[in-house]
């Protein structure tokens, strides 16, 4: 199906230890329904070792794909799961933004967060897992190597949970790679789009990668600061763009057509 124009750009933007590859069916679906997509490769999910490429690469890779459609003068709507929840807020600069009436008429106009990362300035993935008192765990999930590299200890457990379906987890293994640890503890900058566009927030309750506990910190947090995000909850597993794949694409479809967007 061919792209409808009423309908924004997504850049969708995939988590630690991930690549493209693994949202493929998502992006397919995302297509059907009307959307163009891009999926860009975030340079530390190369799996190179030792890490050659750092969160500030991230945040480069996005950009220059979401400036590309916003100076071609698309809408573009972030749809951004886990770490790319931090990449995707630090690469939508002001400039980025969707201004109402503006003559050259694209911007980012919505972003949904798969229990991604929203944080404030200063902030870090470590520093919510401390925040939960979780970071004593850490080595207990995560297998930390000598080359500055870590992975999941259980994958399918961490992002699938147990009972997890078999063709799920087939499917999703090997597009997993090693991730630079060191980028866990990036900070976020000053960007901090999520207060100036729209925000979806899909809470994932059998969440193994990012627990409960770390979303209702990044929820609190932006409500201390005034924020009102739409917030959707779904009993599911982190890989929530796979196990509730059609109620993704709805909701994209939904938001998609946020009234705070209106022209």
């Amino acid at each position: 199906m061919s792209a409808n124009a009423a309908l924004p750009t997504i850049v969708l933007v995939h988590g630690a230890w991930h690549t493209p590859p693994a949202y493929q069916t998502f992006s397919d679906a995302l297509t059907s329904a009307g959307f163009s997509v891009h999926c860009p490769r975030l340079p530390s999910c190369s799996g190179t070792s030792p890490p050659t490429a750092s969160f500030a690469e991230d945040v480069e890779a996005v950009r220059a794909v979401v400036s590309d459609r916003v100076a071609a003068g698309e809408r573009v709507f972030m749809v951004m799961h886990s770490y790319g929840g931090l990449v995707g807020t630090e690469a939508v600069t002001d400039d980025l933004l969707y201004k109402a009436g503006g003559s050259g008429g694209g911007g980012v106009v919505h972003l949904l967060y798969l229990c991604a990362y929203m944080l404030q300035a200063g902030t870090s993935v470590i520093d919510i897992a401390k925040a939960a008192g979780f970071f004593p765990l850490w080595e207990q999930f995560v297998r930390n190597d000598d080359d500055g590299l870590c992975f999941p200890i259980d994958a399918a457990a961490m992002f699938f949970g147990e009972g997890a379906e078999a063709k799920h987890v087939e499917a999703a293994l090997p597009h997993l790679v090693r991730f630079p640890l060191s980028t866990f503890s990036a900070q976020a900058g000053s960007v901090e789009c999520w207060k100036k566009v729209p925000v979806t927030y899909v809470n994932t309750s059998r969440d193994g990668a990012m627990p409960g506990v770390y979303q209702d910190i990044v929820l609190e947090r932006a409500a201390k600061d005034g924020i009102v995000v739409r917030k959707e909850v779904y009993d599911t597993c982190h890989s929530v763009f796979v196990t509730k794949q059609k109620e993704m694409v709805e909701l994209a479809l939904e938001v998609a057509k946020d009234e705070r967007n209106a022209e």
